[in-house]
């Protein structure tokens, strides 16, 4: 009796395999999707220029320019960057000198290390993302990298003497004015 139920599992097995093997009916073929790859600058190479994409580009290396991409830049941990980037958007994961203009988001992770101006309509930054620059989030003037930065230390650093201005008075005191007779 255990012989049986041992061969009436075999046959299952080899009726299950040979179902398997069978050639199946050809199914509609998928609509081709064109989908970019993304480009990528990895740990062991160096560039210095302008970078132009359209996809997605990941930086793991060195790169010292500017960079302007119609989507996503990505920054690796061990990425170190001297540029300015224009994307759709912009994730911060290494150090980045230069500023950064993305049409839709800004995000610095944890171990982000960022010294420029940031331009977007929104912005994450992690604890731990370490930023010395100015953000602006949601205006209609120009993104960062198009604009001069401007601060008292630009006007003396370029040479141009700064105009003093008035000084503020908190407080205003009527003064007597002098009559003519």
């Amino acid at each position: 009796m255990a012989m049986k139920g041992l061969m009436a599992r075999m046959e299952r097995a080899v009726e299950t395999v040979a179902e398997a093997e069978a050639p199946r009916p050809a199914l509609a073929a998928p609509a081709s999707r064109t989908v970019g790859l993304p480009t990528s600058i990895d740990v062991s190479s160096e560039l210095e220029g302008t970078l132009r994409c359209q996809e997605t580009l990941r930086i793991d290396g060195r790169l010292e320019g500017a960079i302007e991409c119609a989507k996503t830049v990505l920054v690796g941990e061990r990425a170190r960057v001297k540029a300015s980037i224009a994307a759709d958007e912009v994730r911060i994961c290494g150090t980045v000198e230069g500023n950064i203009a993305a049409r839709r988001k800004i995000t610095l992770e944890r171990t982000a290390v960022v010294t420029g101006d940031l331009s977007t309509l929104g912005i994450v930054i992690e604890e731990g993302a370490k930023l010395k620059g100015r953000i602006v989030i949601g205006s209609d003037e120009q993104p960062a990298l198009d604009r001069p930065a401007k601060s008292a230390q630009d006007g003396q650093a370029s040479g141009k003497p700064q105009a003093p201005g008035p000084k503020a008075d908190p407080v205003r005191t009527p003064q007597p004015t002098a009559a003519s007779a």
